[in-house]
């Protein structure tokens, strides 16, 4: 097996500024139940895990008895303090891989993530409540798998919003759980609505629910069947239980206003000045604007403040280490006047567009440059003194085609439809960030992920709502909030990370997200036929855009990543599988 206890790390400078310990990674775990074939043997497979890690590889392995070898390797992005913590991380009780970051205040900055939640692992001795609740603990977006020695369990889980990537494969000598898996290795995405513990002697699984003691044991193979059923039933088929119709109501001060206000103006700027008027309303904008200020705030000062170019040398760094994927749409360019805050003024900020020529669309100037560049214009004069970078990624449709039939097709497994081939495919190179002059040298990018489900910004909320009023839209927020992780979160996970930068999701931030989801529903979004596209549509954002003076960006109407790079072709159905991705 290569790599196999050996470490291979680039040396690493680090300035005494340097305050910040976490880590992202490509991790990957291995239970060899006969010697016929390791994954850890296939050197593409490896790649893909280093892809994500690119500044350390640690790799370790030992036998459970005479018949299983258990082997894990972690591939590190170093976004940490003072010292890199090469991964997996081992003591006398167990073996951890970690890949994420924990915002938590309280942690002590003189030790990584990893090595706190190894110490927290370790001080429950095995017992398994201690180490569910140290898993229940944790804030932020991650991935772990740890393995108790003295029990022979293995516990693993993605975060219970499911912004990570964890994937599990099941052959008839192994099982495999690792960040990413190409198309030769049949898997499942791990949910992210449990954490798990699978007893490697007997195979039996056992799923702990996050947010109650629930538990319940299954064997590991009728569970991988079970799963493989839940992640290919369409869209209209994958259903949660909501009944909220007996807590709505709909004679709401809030809900009356502001249809009335909606009936007497036409303009959609009057009616955003009106809506800003508003006591409650005000409140709630202020309400948000600080916690999602406060979500952005954390993800930008939790990194070496370095470029890639940067990063090995013991010097001050005034080149881009923060980017926006950036439609130029309401969501990234939010997103962005909030990273003004916080990235140092003498650093330019990358605003990464990406548009491609495809049999449907012989130009890059389509409708997301379009935008892109008109609220780049008003980002430059809403936040002077910094220098904006407008990267226009364009693709030809050769170099496309070539791609998602490889690269791509690999790292969207395995999700098969046209929709995650688009959607992978414009993240994918939206992540690359190479224009016709150089590749941006960030490591850190931001994007709006969340904000449709949270704020109701697809076609279908207005499409409910005409037909079952603010009930049916409530279940319809609420399906889209619950089935967030099975539907994109770790596809886009996978793609991003294979170019070593770290995607961060603001509106995804726990603290955030709950509280948008407990507002009225009339506050998050109003997809009346009197407030049509561009500001019915994720009506608060609308607001918190006006707010904070992007006048032009509150009322630019949605329109999908898709459509608007023109990936996509409008005429084909998103849910077919694609055959370049079989």
């Amino acid at each position: 097996m290569k790599f196999i206890n050996k470490v291979i790390c680039r040396k690493i400078k680090h300035p005494q500024y340097y305050t910040l310990f976490t880590n992202m990674c490509g991790i990957i775990c291995e239970i060899l139940y006969k010697p016929i074939y390791s994954i850890f043997e296939d050197e593409v497979q490896l790649q893909r895990i280093k892809n994500r890690g690119p500044n350390c590889v640690h790799s370790c392995s030992f036998k459970i008895n005479e018949h299983i070898v258990i082997s894990f390797c972690g591939a590190v992005l170093w976004t940490q303090g003072p010292t890199i913590t090469p991964q997996p991380v081992e003591n006398e009780k167990g073996v951890l891989l970690f890949n994420g970051d924990i915002y938590d205040e309280t942690w002590d900055t003189k030790y990584s993530d990893t090595q706190i939640i190894m110490e927290k692992f370790s001080d429950c001795d095995s017992s398994q409540e201690k180490i569910i609740q140290v898993i229940k603990s944790l804030k932020g977006p991650f991935c772990i798998i740890y393995y108790d020695k003295f029990s022979k369990v293995l516990y693993f889980t993605r975060d219970r919003i499911g912004r990570g990537s964890l994937l599990v494969h099941k052959s008839d000598h192994s099982i495999v759980i690792s960040s990413v898996l190409g198309r030769k290795y049949p898997c499942i995405e791990i949910p992210a609505c449990n954490i798990y513990k699978l007893e490697i002697l007997s195979k039996v699984i056992t799923r702990f629910v996050w947010d109650s003691q629930l538990k319940n044991l299954c064997d590991f193979h009728d569970w991988i069947q079970n799963i493989e059923l839940l992640q290919n039933l369409p869209d209209n088929e994958f259903t949660f239980n909501c009944d909220v119709e007996a807590g709505l109501n709909i004679e709401d001060d809030i809900l009356i206003f502001i249809d009335e206000v909606s009936k007497k103006y036409s303009s959609k700027e009057e009616i955003i000045n009106q809506l800003l008027k508003q006591p409650t309303i005000l409140q709630t904008i202020q309400k948000s604007l600080q916690l999602l200020e406060q979500s952005v705030k954390v993800r930008l000062e939790k990194h070496p403040n370095k470029c890639k170019n940067c990063l090995n040398e013991d010097i001050k760094c005034s080149h881009c280490t923060v980017g926006v994927l950036f439609s130029g749409g309401l969501d990234c360019t939010i997103l962005a006047y909030l990273t003004d805050k916080y990235v140092p003024k003498d650093q330019p900020i990358d605003l990464i567009n990406v548009a491609f020529k495809t049999e449907n669309c012989t130009t890059y100037d389509v409708p997301d440059r379009i935008t892109g560049k008109i609220s780049y214009e008003e980002l430059k004069k809403n936040c002077k003194s910094r220098n904006w970078v407008f990267r226009e990624v364009n693709i030809p449709k050769e170099e496309l085609e070539k791609c998602q039939s490889t690269t791509i097709a690999d790292l969207v497994f395995p999700r098969k439809t046209i929709l995650d081939e688009s959607l992978g495919s414009a993240l994918w190179y939206s992540a690359w960030g190479q224009n016709n002059e150089d590749t941006s040298p960030c490591r850190v990018l931001l994007i709006g992920s969340g904000a449709d489900e949270l704020f109701g910004g697809y076609t279908r909320h207005r499409n409910v709502f005409k037909r079952q009023g603010w009930t049916g839209l409530v279940n319809e927020l609420y399906l889209e909030w619950s089935r967030i992780s099975y539907r994109n979160l770790a596809r886009d996970n996978r793609v991003m990370c294979d170019h070593g930068r770290i995607p961060r999701l603001p509106y995804l931030d726990e603290d955030f997200s709950s509280y948008i989801l407990q507002l009225k529903p009339w506050l998050r979004c109003f997809p009346s036929e009197h407030l049509g596209m561009g500001i019915g549509d994720k009506l608060l954002l609308r607001l918190l855009a006006a707010h904070l003076g992007l006048t032009q960006v509150a009322t630019l109407p949605k329109r999908a990543l898709q459509f608007g790079s023109r990936i996509a072709n409008k005429k084909q159905k998103g849910s077919d599988i694609s055959k370049n991705l079989q």
